[in-house]
C-alpha cells in the first residue's frame, strides 16, 4: 500500500523563512493582562432577590473560579463588610488559595439583620490582581443561639447549699459567635453573664448567712473548681429554687430559656446524720440511731439528716443503683457537701461488697476536705464479702474505714458465720484517747449477714471481738471461729469509727446488744464511748 503525505503550503514557506533568518527574537513583548474573577453566586445583589424570612444565616458557604489570559491564577484574596462601610482598596483582604469558603459574615450588634458585600479577587503567576473583584451582596439574619442542660449533670431533688449545673450552648454561626452565658436563681428578668466558655459551674453559698431568708452563691467554673468573681444572688434557703441559664449571641438575640425546680435546705449544724440504711424499715433505725445520737450531744446542738435510703436494695448484698439523694458529680459537689460539716454520723446497709450501687464508696474518695477540716466519721455498716472480688477491687470504703483486709474463708471450708443469741462481745484494746474499754455485751437475739473484720498494724485499733460459730453450707458442721473477730474499731489518729452490728431489729426495734449483765443501756454507751474518743462534741 503507498501513503501519500501532503505538507500544506504555508509550513514549507515557514520553514524556509526560517531557514534564511537570525535565531535570535526582536520585537515588544505583550504587556502582562489581569486576571478574571468569577463567583458562583452570579447576581451583585441578592438584598432584591431575598427579604424578610428569606434572608440567609449568617454563615453562608462561597465558591468562586480564575481565569488568567496569559498565565495562570495562583492564589485569591477576599474580604466582606457591611454595605454601609467605605473601606479603602487594599483594606481587610484575606489571602487564600481555596476556591470555597463557609464564612460567618458580620451583624453589628444589637442588630437582627444586615446586608454584607462579600468581594473576592484572583491573584496571577506575576502577582497581579483582578482590578474588578467578583462582588455580590448578601442579605442575612441573626439565627438565635440554643442551650440544653445536662440530664447528667442535674442536681438531686433536694441539696444542701452546693450545685452544679452543666450544659450544653451552640450557635448556628458558630461557637465565635456566642457572647455569653446568661444564668439566674428565681429571677428571669435579671441574669449574671458568664463566659461563653463556660458549660459546668458549681455554685456555693456563703457561709455564715445561716437563718437568712435568701443568701448569694459564689460561681466556680469548670470540673476543675476554678475560682471566679461572678456572684449570682436569690438563693432561697430551705425553699424551692428555679435555676435558669441561656445563651446569648453577639447580636445579643438569647436562646430559649432552660429552667431546673429544686429544693435547697440550709445547713443548720455541725453535725450530719446520714441515713444509708436502704430498706423500707429505716425509719426505726434512723430514729433508733438519730436518739443515740442526741443523748450523747450537748443540749440544743441540733443534727442535719440527709436521707440517701431510696432506692431501698432487696436482698442480703442488696442490687440496687446509687441513691439518687447524691449529687452525679462526687467532686466537686459531694467533696464540698461533705466539707460543710466537722461530724458526720453514717448509717448503712451496704459499703464493703461492691463498689458500684453503694453510697459510702462513691463518698469515701471526696472526703479529703472533710478531713482536712478536721472532721470526725462515725460509721455503722455490716461487713460483707463481694460475689466477685475482683469487682471490689480499690473500694474506697475499705481504704478509708479502720479495718486492714476482708476475712477470706478456705474454698474447702466456705462457711456462713453467725452470733447466736448469748454470744459473747468481748472489749479488745482501750479506746484511744480515754484509757478505758468499751464495756462487754452480748446478743439478745440471732444475728446473722456481717462479718468480722482484720484490724493488723498500727493504724487500726480494734475495740470489740465477738464469738462468732461457723457453719459450713456442705455437711452442716458447725464450731468456733478462730479467724479475726473484730467487730468494732478505731482509727489511730481517731477519725474514723466503726461498728458492724445491728444495734436493734429493724423490723421490731428490739435491741439486738445487750450488756453481759442484761443492761440495754451497755450497747449504746459503747457508741458514746466510740464518739467520745473521736472527739465528736459532748
Amino acid at each position: 500500500m503507498h501513503v501519500r503525505l501532503t505538507i500544506p503550503l504555508t509550513l514549507v514557506l515557514v520553514a524556509a523563512l526560517l531557514a534564511g533568518c537570525d535565531t535570535g527574537f526582536s520585537g515588544t513583548p505583550f504587556e502582562n493582562e489581569p486576571p478574571d474573577t468569577e463567583l458562583s453566586v452570579r447576581d451583585s445583589s441578592l438584598v432584591d432577590n431575598l427579604a424578610g424570612a428569606d434572608r440567609l444565616k449568617s454563615t453562608v458557604f462561597v465558591s468562586w473560579t480564575g481565569s488568567d489570559p496569559d498565565g495562570f491564577v495562583t492564589a485569591f484574596e477576599m474580604r466582606f463588610f457591611n454595605t454601609d462601610e467605605r473601606p479603602g482598596p487594599e483594606e481587610g483582604w484575606t489571602l487564600t488559595t481555596s476556591t470555597d469558603s463557609l464564612i460567618l459574615l458580620p451583624i453589628p450588634r444589637g442588630e437582627r439583620i444586615a446586608d454584607v458585600t462579600f468581594e473576592v479577587r484572583a491573584i496571577d503567576n506575576e502577582a497581579l490582581k483582578d482590578p474588578t473583584p467578583a462582588k455580590t451582596v448578601f442579605p442575612i439574619q441573626n439565627a438565635p443561639p440554643t442551650i440544653r442542660l445536662s440530664t447528667f449533670d442535674l442536681p438531686p431533688d433536694t441539696t444542701f447549699t452546693v450545685f452544679t449545673f452543666a450544659w450544653t450552648a451552640d450557635d448556628p454561626e458558630g461557637l465565635s459567635n456566642l457572647d455569653r452565658i446568661d444564668v439566674s436563681l428565681n429571677d428571669s428578668t435579671s441574669f449574671v453573664g458568664l463566659p461563653p466558655d463556660v458549660d459546668f459551674a458549681t455554685f456555693v453559698a456563703d457561709a455564715g448567712d445561716a437563718g437568712q431568708a435568701e443568701t448569694d452563691v459564689a460561681v466556680f467554673t469548670g470540673r476543675g473548681f476554678q475560682r471566679t468573681t461572678f456572684r449570682v444572688p436569690g438563693l432561697r434557703l430551705d425553699a424551692e429554687n428555679t435555676f435558669y441559664v441561656r445563651s446569648v449571641d453577639a447580636t445579643d438575640t438569647t436562646s430559649v430559656l432552660e429552667r431546673y425546680t429544686w429544693y435547697v435546705k440550709e445547713p443548720k449544724s455541725e453535725v450530719l446524720y446520714v441515713n444509708d440504711y436502704r430498706k423500707a424499715s429505716n425509719p426505726a433505725v434512723q430514729a433508733f440511731h438519730l436518739a443515740l445520737l442526741r443523748d450523747y450531744l450537748p443540749p440544743g446542738l441540733n443534727v442535719d439528716t440527709w436521707d440517701l435510703s431510696k432506692p431501698f436494695v432487696t436482698g442480703n448484698t442488696g442490687n440496687a443503683p446509687r441513691s439518687d439523694a447524691l449529687p452525679p458529680n462526687a467532686d466537686p459537689t459531694l467533696r464540698l457537701t461533705l466539707g460543710l460539716y466537722k461530724y458526720i454520723y453514717w448509717v448503712s446497709t451496704n459499703a464493703t461488697n461492691s463498689i458500684q450501687g453503694n453510697n459510702l464508696p462513691f463518698a469515701a474518695g471526696v472526703m479529703d476536705l472533710f478531713f482536712e477540716n478536721g472532721g470526725k466519721l462515725m460509721v455503722h455498716t455490716p461487713i460483707s464479702l463481694p460475689i466477685n472480688p475482683e469487682d471490689n477491687l480499690g473500694n474506697p470504703a475499705i481504704l478509708l474505714l479502720p479495718l486492714t483486709d476482708l476475712i477470706t474463708f478456705p474454698d474447702t471450708l466456705r462457711p456462713s458465720l453467725r452470733l447466736p443469741t448469748d454470744s459473747g462481745i468481748l472489749p479488745a484494746e482501750p479506746a484511744p484517747g480515754l484509757g478505758e474499754t468499751l464495756p462487754e455485751l452480748r446478743t439478745s437475739a440471732f444475728v446473722i449477714n456481717t462479718l468480722p473484720y482484720l484490724t493488723e498494724g498500727s493504724n487500726t485499733i480494734p475495740l470489740l471481738e465477738a464469738d462468732y460459730t461457723y457453719l459450713t453450707r456442705q455437711g452442716g458442721r458447725s464450731g468456733p471461729w478462730f479467724g479475726s473477730k473484730v467487730i468494732a474499731s478505731i482509727s489511730a489518729d481517731r477519725r474514723v469509727g466503726l461498728f458492724a452490728l445491728p444495734m436493734i431489729n429493724d423490723q421490731t426495734s428490739a435491741p439486738l446488744l445487750v450488756g453481759a449483765d442484761g443492761d440495754p443501756e451497755a450497747a449504746r454507751r459503747a457508741i458514746h464511748l466510740m464518739l467520745e474518743s473521736l472527739g465528736f462534741p459532748k
